[in-house]
């Protein structure tokens, strides 16, 4: 019998000799996107099953930048900036843009 999920599930259709079968499809997984602007990001496999990216090597998966795999570059980059800012004092921890708090780890920064 089917689950109610099923029934909202892509099927497809083969023939065999003595009748046609239907089975259900698997989808793809989604491409990866930033976690600030919603861009998508580069060096991140996509369009594979969930089962074929788990088998890849850890650099294969994500880039070995720092937020590889979360950021695009250009986030990347104003999180770097904000941090190194924000490091020689030049701005406060609540200047700093409510997108890119999350990723500034600083000790002592009230959330």
């Amino acid at each position: 019998m089917t689950t109610q999920a099923q029934k909202t599930m892509k099927k497809k259709k083969r023939r065999t000799p003595r009748k046609s079968k239907e089975y259900f499809v698997r989808g793809k997984t989604g491409k990866h996107r930033c976690a600030v602007c919603g861009l998508e990001l580069h060096g991140v496999p996509h369009g594979k099953r969930v089962a074929a990216i788990g088998k890849m090597s850890k650099t294969e998966k994500r880039p070995c930048v720092p937020f590889g795999g979360t950021l695009c570059g250009r986030c990347r980059r104003a999180v770097a900036e904000e941090k190194a800012k924000l490091e020689s004092g030049l701005k406060e921890f609540g200047s700093i843009d409510f997108k890119l708090r999350k990723f500034i780890a600083v000790e002592g920064a009230g959330k």
